[in-house]
């Protein structure tokens, strides 16, 4: 921040910056950042700001101390990230310094201010409204590497603050501590969505402890430690807490002439393992690493994998001694599971096409997306809840086969889904037809191979993609449990987080009727997956695989494996006879027919493959109807 802009200087009149710099910064900022034109005055000088004394935005400038909305309630979204830096919380002007210095160097437009009091305003515009969930939690992410900011006021959907050229409580004024020309440019030309996503990568370790457990306080303080994520290409890294940074001395030179201590490290696998360890601890990606090496600036390292006898070395071992590096790091295993086994959703080695996995991501933000279009959900009538659980077990079917395009049966979708695998197939067929569909049909199923899908933005919501928050890690689709709790249970489940939430801010997180949701939570109450506290609603302590196997939920999802693992086994069975019998050549018993003519193929005299015992054949049995 400009030095003269400090408070206490020889430029402060006794009260505080004149009222000519007040009213301009009122008239230039204030409409655009509040987040509906409304004000609330203080009538006991600013100690409190009632609702009851809320009215429209003045023309005029207020003379008493007054605030503005930072969202719009009615839409639970809004554009602007303010940040509180509260001089009773730390160093403000060093750290609103770092903070001024990080958004330049990330592009970002802001809009500052000071109070006479020491206090300092950040304002941060965005062109299009965020979900106010979101930009709460960047701000309580933000307050984990400077304490000084105060999340309070974007903590809440009816939060207020104080705009530039307010009165303040002291009697002074708060006044831009930027040129008026500059505030006027970032409000006219807010940031766009490059800016919001930059924001969330910067952040990501910080937002990975918010997500990760309960808030150990207001602040969103807690502990540190990281574990490893998935980025946009689909490469393992372990964010770090305050951000990226670089590389000490020793390993910068190695890194860039490809020469070791050989003290230190016995050959080159160490020397480069020392390398990778060190930047993936220091919060690097994959992307950059290559990036740092394509730009020539750690050419050194590439010689390190060059060997004349093996051509591509270097594209071949650098991916895995990364992921290699990032298991040591994190202690967790990137390991590939079946569809079928687990809920482990961690990508494939190698990785094929950085692309699919970005694709991926936005596509399951997407969904979010086609859940708040009222005339899609419309579309979809009763079957609304069934093809929401059916996109997030296609969701997950695609990070774990590491492909846009889809080729699980409907019975592994349904087993991913809480659903009969019929209820999928309908589904499937249903989302397929759509006009600007969510999935295509690739290519229909053909003897052992299934159906195959297409993952698709639609053009309808491809600018509301940029700005949504795409979610890093796992992937989880519906757990075995909601096959007795129901489906909306389990969307509810997955709206509920660890800190409490009231049930209207549920239900529309949810993207849920408020009835429906009311209901899935007295469920959920039942089993312990959710409590009520003075707050709102938070997720219970009980596990999910502890209620599943009390509900019985955990036997019925057995079942439904083994029962569908024998429908496969047959059909398999069914198409070896078949091949089988199309092997054999024509002899006198099979008459003058052709196996190649199914339509006068004489079933009855011929020696096709009959399985007397196929319970697969023919409408399924009135048992069946009701397991399924």
């Amino acid at each position: 921040m400009p030095a003269c802009d400090t408070p206490g200087g020889n430029h402060l009149s006794p009260d505080g910056l004149s009222r000519t710099a007040a009213e301009a910064s009122w008239h230039t900022v204030t409409p655009s950042i509040a987040g509906t034109p409304h004000v609330r005055i203080s009538k006991d000088g600013g100690r409190t700001y009632p609702a009851r004394h809320a009215g429209p935005l003045p023309a005029e400038h207020p003379d008493q101390p007054s605030t503005v909305p930072v969202y719009d309630v009615g839409t639970a979204a809004g554009r602007l990230l303010a940040l509180d830096l509260d001089p009773g919380r730390g160093n403000v002007d060093h750290q609103a310094a770092e903070l001024v210095q990080l958004l330049e160097r990330m592009g970002v437009r802001y809009v500052s201010d000071v109070s006479p009091s020491g206090g300092r305003h950040v304002f941060v515009l965005f062109s299009s409204s965020l979900p106010w969930r979101e930009l709460r939690d960047l701000v309580r992410a933000m307050s984990l590497r400077w304490p000084s900011i105060d999340p309070a006021p974007m903590s809440s959907l009816g939060g207020q603050i104080s705009p530039p050229g307010s009165r303040h409580k002291s009697g002074g004024w708060r006044v831009l501590s930027m040129p008026l020309a500059e505030a006027r440019a970032a409000v006219e030309h807010p940031n766009g969505p490059e800016v919001w996503a930059g924001l969330l990568d910067e952040f990501a370790a910080e937002l990975q402890q918010i997500e990760a457990s309960p808030l150990a306080d207001d602040t969103g303080r807690r502990p540190a430690g990281s574990s490893a994520e998935l980025d946009d290409t689909g490469a393992p890294w372990v964010p770090r807490l305050g951000g990226r940074v670089p590389l000490g001395a020793e390993l910068v030179q190695v890194a860039r002439t490809g020469r070791w201590d050989r003290s230190r490290y016995p050959g080159r696998s160490e020397a480069r393992m020392a390398i990778l360890g060190a930047a993936a601890a220091r919060g690097w990606r994959l992307a950059e690493v290559e990036s740092a090496i394509s730009c020539g600036a750690w050419k050194g390292l590439a010689a390190l994998y060059e060997r004349r006898s093996e051509p591509g070395r270097f594209e071949r071992l650098l991916p895995y001694e990364w992921r290699k590096t990032i298991d040591g790091i994190s202690g967790e295993k990137n390991v590939r599971h079946r569809h079928t086994s687990d809920l482990d959703t961690r990508p494939p080695a190698p990785i094929d096409g950085a692309d699919e996995f970005g694709l991926i991501r936005q596509w399951m933000t997407m969904i979010l997306c086609a859940a708040d279009d009222p005339e899609r959900v419309k579309g979809w009538g009763g079957r609304a809840i069934a093809v929401r659980l059916v996109l997030l077990a296609l969701g997950q079917a695609a990070m774990v086969s590491g492909s846009s395009v889809v080729e699980f049966g409907c019975r592994n979708l349904a087993l991913h889904s809480a659903l009969s695998h019929r209820t999928v197939a309908r589904v499937l067929r249903m989302l397929a037809a759509e006009d600007d569909p969510l999935i295509d049909l690739v290519s229909p199923r053909r003897l052992a191979r299934a159906d195959r899908y297409q993952l698709r933005i639609p053009d309808k919501y491809a600018a509301s993609v940029r700005w949504r928050r795409r979610r890093s890690g796992r992937i989880d689709a519906i757990h075995p449990a909601f096959l007795v709790l129901g489906g909306a249970a389990a969307l509810t489940y997955e709206a509920l987080g660890p800190e409490a939430a009231r049930g209207a801010e549920v239900a529309r997180a949810a993207r849920l009727a408020a009835s429906t949701v009311s209901a899935a939570l007295r469920v959920l109450a039942e089993h312990g997956l959710a409590e009520r506290g003075p707050g709102g609603w938070c997720r219970g302590p009980v596990a999910l695989a502890d209620v599943a196997e009390w509900t019985g939920a955990a036997d019925l999802h057995r079942e439904r494996e083994a029962r569908y693992k024998r429908d496969r086994d047959s059909w398999r069975t069914r198409l070896r006879q078949y091949q089988g019998a199309r092997a054999r050549p024509v002899n006198e018993r099979d008459g003058w027919w052709s196996l190649d003519d199914p339509d006068e193929y004489d079933f009855t005299a011929c020696r096709w493959p009959v399985i007397a015992d196929d319970f697969v054949r023919g409408p399924p049995s009135a048992g069946a109807r009701e397991s399924a």
